[in-house]
């Protein structure tokens, strides 16, 4: 399959280097100042180009689409409907989502074991799932473009890397160098998402709240106060939402309510 991507940006970047080190199919990319005969010759085109963006790419390519095209955008938070102008040419659309963190152009993720949500046609998802397969990730066909959808993957994700700043400066205030601090938190959430992928939630979930012990709550809160205001704020945050997934996982109402209790001292 000849697949083009459009946009040499962080989604780009990562989705060629895993298509061409698959040596699957035939890659090429473009920036949008793209070839039409490039685009007349790709089977399926990739859009990864910013959310606001893939309208106007989407008009701009259209005219060029070889009657057998595929083409798929990458963003989460937009449907199909963004590419519309290229279905009236006779194109399949679909959307591709990679559930993965971009940060940045320079260090392009591991594809690998991630998973790509799809929708969109038949044909679509036929060859979002190739292009996928090819790069090592899973899929789950469902629906994208849902502020829901999207918010749970900023939630994982942003939320996950604001709490290793706050832990980082926990540490660095304890005597860490910034660096190593930075590779232990880093190392330490890396377990946690192989714990989520191969035992689920709430299976992954470790710690004294999951152990029902209070006083080590009380005993963190207490440190986190002498160290750092917003490390307490969001330690006390995050503690009752610990506390229902440790219900889920067997923690009595007793417990919980313990637990509960010394985050009001």
């Amino acid at each position: 399959m000849k697949v083009l991507i459009i946009g040499r940006g962080r989604v780009g970047n990562a989705l060629k280097r895993s298509l061409k080190s698959s040596g699957l199919h035939t890659v090429t990319t473009a920036g949008r100042r793209f070839k039409p005969l490039s685009v007349r010759a790709a089977d399926a085109v990739v859009l990864a180009v910013p959310d606001d963006a893939i309208e106007t790419v989407a008009r701009s390519i259209a005219p060029h689409l070889s009657p057998r095209a595929t083409v798929l955008h990458c963003a989460g938070a937009r449907g199909t409907d963004a590419l519309r102008t290229c279905e009236a040419q006779g194109a399949e659309v679909g959307v591709m989502h990679p559930l993965v963190s971009f940060p940045s152009t320079g260090r392009n993720p591991n594809l690998r074991s991630t998973s790509f949500t799809v929708n969109g046609s038949p044909r679509a998802i036929a060859v979002s799932k190739r292009i996928a397969k090819a790069c090592g990730a899973r899929v789950v066909v469902a629906q994208t473009g849902d502020a829901g959808y999207h918010a749970a993957a900023a939630l994982a994700a942003n939320g996950a890397a604001a709490l290793a700043f706050v832990s980082v400066h926990v540490l660095e205030s304890l005597g860490f160098d910034k660096r190593a601090a930075e590779r232990a938190i880093g190392g330490l959430l890396q377990s946690v998402g192989q714990n989520v992928q191969s035992l689920g939630v709430p299976g992954a979930l470790t710690g004294p709240i999951v152990r029902g012990e209070a006083e080590a709550v009380a005993t963190h809160r207490k440190a986190l106060r002498r160290v750092s205001r917003d490390a307490l704020s969001a330690y006390d945050a995050l503690v009752p939402v610990i506390v229902r997934c440790a219900r889920a996982a067997g923690l009595t109402r007793v417990e919980a309510s313990n637990i509960l209790r010394m985050t009001k001292r």
